[in-house]
């Protein structure tokens, strides 16, 4: 895939906003299940957040290394794509 610095950055930060979306549903999930449940939830979840990463996050750093985000990098595109969202409602 041929991607453009703005494609890249808007497929990455897509990426790690799902990522951030799939975390928060995990920790909502295990709430309501019995602790048996757990492990079954998690590596559903584990996967999914693999084959996220693997197809945007890491597809958008291929093509533009300095796309690697680092701690800050993900808070504030997790913060910032929230915002966007709660704001277009």
């Amino acid at each position: 895939m041929e991607l453009t610095l703005d494609a890249a950055r808007a497929l990455r930060d897509g990426g790690i906003d799902a990522m951030a979306a799939l975390d928060q549903m995990l920790i909502q999930t295990l709430k309501y299940l019995p602790a048996t449940q757990h492990a079954d939830v998690k590596r559903i979840t584990g996967r999914l957040m693999g084959a996220v990463a693997m197809e945007t996050i890491n597809q958008a750093i291929k093509a533009f290394p300095e796309l690697n985000p680092d701690d800050e990098t993900w808070i504030a595109v997790v913060i910032s794509k929230g915002l966007e969202r709660t704001s277009a409602s």
